[in-house]
């Protein structure tokens, strides 16, 4: 923002750092846009395309590991073939090149990845392996040192936010600072409630009116001993059984530092903080009274749909029985032994919102009361379209005079100086719609 406007930012984060919940917490994929619908899912498609060459800028530009290592899609059965079938379009429709993208037979996949077991599977070069945890920390770094413009204030919980004056056009927030044990306050001209899984929550505080309720999955791994480290050379997805719900079965993740995972899984939680079971017992009986009397919610009907009540179950029991969960792996890569996985990796969860209906909002949701953008659903591929989704917000609120332009060109302060075709293609191609 800071870059495109020439304004004031304050980040009022609540950890010691950023980046240390969800952006620390993933897969580490930089996502090929070829499992997003390019009509349902048009933003978060496009979204990939580009992100795919903002990191890879950013990542080079600053001497940060991005391994181009790809990702291969497989099917098991007739219907998962026809899947794969549909991704491809999709994936053309999104913008990847014929060379970037096909469909493997049975024999082409073995050639590639003999340890591999399938009837056929989408190769596609388009996707890569960081560490965006890394990544968040120095980008925080850079933007608080090299640009005067961007305060981070760490170890600070937002308790408030109110507007000071008639017309709503000056906010004030106040927070807790951790460290001093003191009660402070910044004002702004404009907010953006950038907030993840308590942006919902903020909303409700300033009483606004929506149809949403958030849930929550927690997305666990098992770390793969040394010796399945060059198994393959390419993670691994399979055809999710559930393609109703925005989840993707376990799949076999090689990491930016070389090392292989499983997982993750999609465990239901009762806190966006539910890592542990202590957390989660002390949360469900808040969360699941919230969940039933919130006025006007059919969140029941998805409680109770048959698909959801399999998903859960499967789920859950993936998170209880590490055989059972590393078996879903198995499947397609039998060589493994689930006895053989005995450290377990670093869980991340995952909120997603239920509208008034009950169904899964597919796509983030951007809404604007006076001058607060609330940024809600922001989930996979999140870390992948952080940069050109950022930046089409900003565009967004400029054109909408939201944000003041005190410049006529793209200052050279940016942290990298991304190249105005990337630029003018969030700014025409990413639909951010506010409501």
């Amino acid at each position: 923002m800071s870059s495109l406007s020439n304004s004031n930012v304050t980040i009022i984060e609540q950890e010691g750092r950023p980046g240390l919940h969800t952006s620390s917490r993933n897969t580490g994929k930089v996502h090929a846009p070829f499992i997003y619908n390019p009509e349902k899912k048009k933003v978060w498609a496009k979204a990939a395309l580009y992100g795919y060459d903002f990191w890879k800028k950013y990542c080079h530009f600053n001497g940060i590991s991005f391994v181009e290592d790809g990702v291969i899609e497989v099917a098991h059965d007739v219907e998962s073939e026809k899947t794969l079938s549909l991704q491809l379009e999709w994936g053309i429709k999104n913008g990847l090149d014929d060379s970037e993208i096909k469909i493997l037979n049975e024999r082409e996949v073995s050639i590639i990845e003999p340890n591999l077991r399938c009837q056929a599977a989408i190769l596609c070069k388009k996707d890569a392996s960081v560490n965006y945890g890394q990544i968040t920390q120095m980008l925080a770094s850079q933007i608080s040192n090299k640009n005067n413009l961007v305060r981070i204030a760490t170890c600070s919980k937002v308790v408030n936010i109110r507007y000071k004056d008639p017309s709503k056009q000056f906010i004030a927030v106040e927070y807790i600072d951790s460290t001093q044990k003191t009660k402070k306050e910044t004002d702004c001209s404009f907010l953006i409630n950038a907030s993840g899984s308590n942006s919902i929550n903020i909303l409700n505080n300033l009483h606004i009116e929506h149809p949403y309720q958030d849930l929550f999955f927690r997305g666990e791994y098992w770390v793969a001993p040394k010796k399945y480290n060059n198994l393959t050379s390419h993670s691994i997805y399979s055809v999710p059984q559930f393609q109703q719900f925005p989840f993707l079965d376990p799949h076999w993740i090689i990491r930016s530092s070389g090392t292989s995972e499983v997982g993750p899984n999609a465990c239901p939680v009762f806190s966006p903080y539910g890592y542990s079971n202590f957390v989660n017992a002390r949360e469900f009986l808040p969360k699941i009274y919230g969940l039933m009397t919130k006025k006007g919610n059919r969140i029941n009907k998805t409680f109770f749909r048959r698909e959801f009540l399999d998903l859960v179950s499967k789920e859950a029991f993936s998170s209880i029985s590490k055989r059972y969960m590393i078996n879903r792996v198995k499947r397609f890569l039998p060589a493994i032994d689930p006895k053989e996985f005995r450290i377990r990796g670093t869980a991340g969860i995952r909120s997603v919102l239920v509208d008034k209906d009950g169904s899964f909002v597919p796509n983030p949701i951007f809404i604007i009361r006076d001058n607060i953008l609330h940024i809600l659903n922001y989930n996979s591929p999140g870390a992948t379209g952080a940069f050109p989704i950022s930046y089409a917000i900003v565009f967004r609120l400029l054109e909408k005079g939201m944000l003041k332009n005190t410049k006529d060109t793209i200052p050279s302060k940016m942290v990298i100086p991304f190249d105005d075709k990337l630029l003018n293609a969030c700014r025409d191609e990413i639909d951010i719609d506010f409501v």
